[in-house]
């Protein structure tokens, strides 16, 4: 048995001669995870099997990569080496990962900035369609993204890097529109309304790489990398030539993108706004405080609360009730607010007209956030209220989703409401905007003069940014019926890391008129609700 002084002796010797052969080093401590680096630029790669990898790894490319990160299965960051998407959490398993176009795009992005420190979420999976990843259950997309929330704590996402089709070759059509899904959830989700992002062709099939081809038309700050020239070693997987090639041409093209990037916008200085969607606990001692507090930081002029079903959010009792009162009392002409009745609570149309006519001797400026809990959108219930508020000159805000105030694409109950009471203004707020694709939201709009929509909530600028040429018509065109909103509130006050910031910077990147700009942050409101006298 060696003695303590023996093996000190030893191990002396074996870390010379380790440091003594080039790479021997750094191929020991490969497994080790290495403590995130401050100033990581980071590249997100998802898709099917080719962006997984299947081919070869040549022999000169089974060492660490130098200056280039991996994002383990402990969310930690160790030396990249491939296979890349050994730690995706939706692989088919260690044995089927080899070399993907991870590797080539690498090398080219390190060899352009000899400074750049790269970091790399891969989380493809082979056999994968688009649909795993855009629609109404994108479990392969979420687990992504859940991955790449945790990646930038370390760094700043800086490209997307897509290659997927091969699933999808046989049932080609409207995999362009999900493409486009896909970016703006991407850049929705991590906050960037310019994230670059590049898709790859596959191999073979028209059908599919005209659509990636006409992504950049339709789609800004992206591109793709062409699969023209490259080999597969079966009908769908590159060989490992191909998938260097593949990933060079993905790095051309993102390095292009990053170059054209505008400067982050700003929010405007030379107006101030109007919020018409705000959420608070306005019941609490003191609950607008916090809503005074955030306007001041957020240029926001004056902002209409709407009472949710939260205990300090809606006053139930009478001494509630006068609670409330009280704090609007101290922010008058500041902010203001709107009243509810949830669809079932009163039975006659009457019954409604009373309790609204007090709520507006007691200043509600207008109805909602009206919620139609497991309706569909022209139930009685629904049209109980809509009659009321008509009937006391209440303007109405709606909320739509999956289980409130249900819609069918086309949104003809919407229609059929709106044509029911003419004059009773109508605000469309959430998943209405949801529509804008199939041209609902644009008609509507066109089509009746008692509908208007604020943009609060996440899904407006997601939708609107998938196709900035389309949006600025579509603003200009409706540009007296759009009202600028948030949808923030008690949750998200107090933190500007999670308020939605896009909503304050967003027009200011489609170059829009300045009479547009001004109606829309807050010209409308001051019509809508009257103001404009005062």
């Amino acid at each position: 048995m060696l003695q303590p002084i023996h093996l000190l002796h030893h191990l002396s010797v074996f870390l010379l001669v380790a440091f003594a052969i080039p790479g021997l080093a750094c191929e020991l401590c490969v497994d080790e995870p290495g403590g995130p680096p401050d100033d990581l630029q980071l590249f997100l790669l998802i898709g099917q099997s080719n962006m997984a990898g299947r081919a070869k790894i040549p022999d000169d490319a089974a060492g660490v990569i130098d200056r280039c990160f991996l994002l383990n299965e402990k969310n930690e960051w160790e030396p990249a080496r491939n296979p890349l998407n050994r730690y995706s959490t939706t692989g088919k398993g260690a044995g089927m990962q080899k070399l993907g176009p991870g590797y080539g795009f690498v090398l080219k992005m390190l060899e352009e900035d000899p400074n750049l420190k790269i970091g790399l979420i891969v989380n493809a999976r082979g056999g994968s369609k688009i649909e795993s990843w855009v629609g109404e259950k994108p479990d392969l997309y979420w687990a992504a993204r859940k991955r790449m929330k945790v990646a930038m704590k370390s760094g700043t996402l800086k490209g997307v890097l897509w290659h997927q089709g091969e699933s999808n070759s046989e049932r080609p059509d409207g995999y362009l529109d999900k493409l486009k899904t896909l970016v703006g959830n991407v850049r929705n989700d991590f906050g960037d309304t310019d994230l670059p992002f590049v898709a790859g062709q596959i191999n073979n099939v028209p059908a599919i790489n005209d659509q990636i081809a006409k992504l950049p038309e339709v789609c800004h700050a992206t591109a793709f990398a062409s699969s023209e020239g490259l080999k597969a070693t079966d009908r769908w997987h590159f060989d490992t030539k191909s998938q260097l090639l593949l990933g060079e041409r993905y790095a051309e093209q993102m390095l292009k993108l990053l170059a054209e990037q505008p400067a982050a916008a700003k929010p405007p200085e030379d107006v101030k706004f109007i919020d018409t969607h705000v959420h608070a606990m306005a019941v609490n001692e003191g609950g607008l405080d916090a809503v005074a507090k955030w306007m001041d930081e957020r240029n926001v002029e004056r902002c209409v609360v709407s009472p949710l079903n939260h205990k300090g959010s809606r006053a139930w009792t009478e001494e509630e009730r006068s609670a409330m009162l009280a704090n609007y009392a101290k922010y008058k002409g500041r902010i203001d607010r709107m009243c509810i009745i949830d669809p079932g609570e009163v039975g006659t149309v009457d019954e409604a007209v009373a309790i609204l006519k007090r709520e507006i001797s007691d200043g509600a400026i207008a109805f909602g956030e009206h919620y139609g809990r497991d309706l569909m959108f022209d139930d009685p219930k629904n049209l109980l209220l809509y009659e009321a508020c008509e009937k006391v000159g209440l303007p109405v805000m709606f909320h739509i989703d999956q289980n409130k105030n249900m819609v069918e694409p086309g949104m003809k109950r919407v229609d059929r409401v709106l044509e029911m009471f003419p004059d009773c203004k109508v605000i469309a707020h959430a998943y209405w905007w949801r529509q804008l694709g199939n041209g609902s939201c644009d008609r509507q709009l066109q089509e009746h003069p008692n509908l208007y929509a604020d943009m609060s909530g996440h899904v407006v600028v997601n939708v609107l940014n998938r196709d900035r040429k389309y949006a600025r018509e579509f603003l200009i065109r409706n540009q007296d019926k759009i009202l600028w909103a948030t949808d923030e509130g008690w949750w998200s006050f107090g933190s500007r890391d999670k308020q939605m910031n896009q909503h304050y910077t967003f027009f200011e990147e489609l170059d829009l008129p300045e009479a547009v700009r001004y109606k829309i942050y807050r010209g409308n409101a001051e019509k809508l609700f009257g103001w404009e006298k005062e």
